[in-house]
């Protein structure tokens, strides 16, 4: 719509005919590349698609990690998102209200399993893996609506940083997140 190239990773461009329309960049998972003053470091993640990808985001001042799809915690997710000073977190769902919910069985086990989705307490095990001291941001993020409530996104994540609930941002589905200096 506006003639910007999209970014994507090769398996994504592969698996999205609809891209083949328009302009189009793509990238390895493993290998950096810059847009304008911004470095972009993807990395692969967990998730049911193809070649699924996150971001960490630096403009040589501060790193912002972008990890709102993956099903589970790796050592390399880990390692991609230590000293960050800002991270934009996956709290898709409470594990209790998951089992409890009306969702089919199928999809339940899709969600919780491995390339689904992260729960609240898969997020601040992430927290508690890469340490917090150097964040300055944390927003909890792709929160289902039906499996999931604000408040305890904030509970699990600032349990794991040590701090207030009322630190921890949330994005929501319809408004996103109020802008932030890093």
């Amino acid at each position: 719509r506006h003639g910007w190239a999209v970014h994507a990773s090769h398996g994504t461009a592969a698996a999205a005919p609809a891209l083949a329309d328009i302009p189009l960049c793509r990238f390895d998972s493993h290998t950096s590349f810059a847009l304008g003053d911004l470095e972009i470091h993807p990395f692969p993640v967990p998730h049911d698609a193809r070649e699924p990808t996150q971001f960490v985001f630096s403009d040589g001042a501060a790193r912002l990690g972008v990890l709102t799809d993956a099903g589970a915690i790796t050592p390399h997710i880990v390692a991609m998102l230590k000293d960050c000073a800002a991270l934009v977190l996956e709290c898709n769902h409470d594990a209790g209200m998951l089992a409890e919910g009306r969702y089919p069985p199928p999809l339940k086990r899709r969600i919780a399993g491995e390339f689904g989705h992260l729960d609240n307490a898969a997020a601040g095990g992430l927290l508690r893996a890469i340490g917090g001291g150097q964040l300055r941001h944390v927003i909890a993020a792709h929160l289902s609506e039906e499996n999931n409530t604000p408040d305890l996104a904030r509970d699990a994540l600032a349990q794991a940083l040590g701090c207030s609930a009322d630190w921890i941002g949330v994005a929501t589905q319809t408004d996103g997140f109020a802008w932030r200096a890093i």
